[in-house]
């Protein structure tokens, strides 16, 4: 009986199905070589909410790259994550340093649309790919024919997310609040306003603010005044929390949408019950049953004692990516930019995955609506 057990594990090692944590056993043509991909990340500064999960889920593919978990042919993948600390000086320093240093063939990152506006131009003078995993703001892939991204555009999110809400709510008046000085929140701010107008909703007020804004008393107040049966948010984190505290101090009952900025697990630990319901447009579900996204979940959450979010999802899903590239072999820039261009799908955390003529991600979005502790379909 033991030699029977003994003759069909070997069996099914020479066939190369790995058991759950064990080393890759596929060898491609890059097998035995190590393969370092530079990451952009704000690990700290105001986009370290979305940039420290991305550092995590970059670390955790680092370790499932090593056990086989992500298959990369035989070769060893290094992600290096480098801080960008939301500072878009170092945004470009580190653009520059990963395209010249030689020993870098593709770049991850940076986590915010602003940053990536400053930093593809360099990319695409250099010929040298980049793949964005949170730039959704219009235009990003239009930079040049180097950069990618696998995170959803605005563009690709919120009109689904508007046509869905809209059958919930039937709003016919929507006032909308968004950052007038970055390309994100402004992408936001049309795309919300086209969309709903298009369901017939009249926009009956519109207020703006700035990256770094506490206050939004007034607007708040003004936006209360003209009694709408929605508000749309076209902010990140850090001021889009405050909206949504602000507007439940203030009484305001209206419904709430948000777009990608919103996406954080910690929305609620910060806005409080105000945001209990508030709907935005996901690119990823926590609780989604796509190949390895329920057990990427458990790792994440084993390895930091939180639970990821789409930024982290996003991250690893380029992870895989960029893993499957080098187990056919891409070890250069140039190898890496042809093998993106020849995607056709990669089953990854966020569903299986490809790219279309544009460079942008070929996905589904999803709809949310914020709970406590996290989120659920909406």
């Amino acid at each position: 009986m033991k030699k029977t057990l003994l003759c069909a594990l070997a069996l099914t090692l020479a066939l190369g199905t790995a058991l759950p944590g064990a080393a890759a056993l596929t060898r491609g043509p890059a097998a035995g070589k190590t393969v370092k991909v530079g990451v952009i990340a704000d690990v700290t500064g105001s986009g370290a909410v979305y940039g420290t999960m991305q550092k995590n889920a970059y670390d955790l593919a680092n370790d499932d790259v090593k056990t086989g978990i992500i298959d990369a042919g035989g070769a060893s993948l290094s992600f290096d994550v480098e801080d960008a600390a939301s500072d878009p000086a170092q945004v470009v320093n580190l653009m520059q340093k990963f395209t010249t240093d030689g020993s870098t063939p593709l770049v991850l990152g940076p986590t915010l649309s602003g940053e990536a506006f400053r930093a593809f131009p360099i990319a695409k003078a250099a010929n040298f790919p980049v793949m964005g995993t949170s730039t959704t703001a219009e235009g990003v892939t239009a930079i040049g024919p180097t950069v990618f991204r696998d995170s959803l555009a605005e563009s690709q999110a919120i009109p689904p997310t508007v046509a869905r809400v809209q059958q919930t709510w039937h709003a016919k008046t929507v006032a909308i609040i968004y950052g007038d000085d970055n390309a994100f929140t402004k992408t936001d701010g049309d795309l919300f306003a086209r969309e709903f107008q298009k369901t017939g909703a009249s926009v009956v007020d519109t207020e703006t603010f700035h990256i770094g804004d506490k206050d939004f008393g007034p607007a708040l107040t003004k936006i209360a005044s003209k009694k709408p049966d929605a508000i749309a948010i076209g902010g990140l984190f850090p001021e889009a929390t405050q909206i949504i505290a602000q507007a439940g101090k203030l009484g305001i009952k209206a419904h709430m949408v948000g777009g990608n900025g919103l996406n954080s697990t910690q929305m609620y630990q910060t806005a409080g019950p105000a945001s209990v319901g508030v709907v935005v447009g996901a690119a990823w579900y926590i609780g989604g049953k796509y190949t390895g996204n329920l057990e990427f979940v458990q790792r994440f959450k084993a390895k930091y004692g939180t639970t990821p979010d789409q930024f982290a999802a996003q991250a690893y899903a380029a992870a895989q990516v960029v893993a499957s590239l080098v187990k056919a072999g891409a070890v250069t820039k140039d190898a890496m930019l042809a093998g993106l261009r020849n995607v056709r799908v990669v089953q990854t955390v966020l569903g299986p995955i490809a790219f279309d003529q544009n460079r942008d991600v070929k996905a589904a979005p999803v709809v949310l609506k914020i709970v406590k502790g996290g989120f659920a379909y909406f």
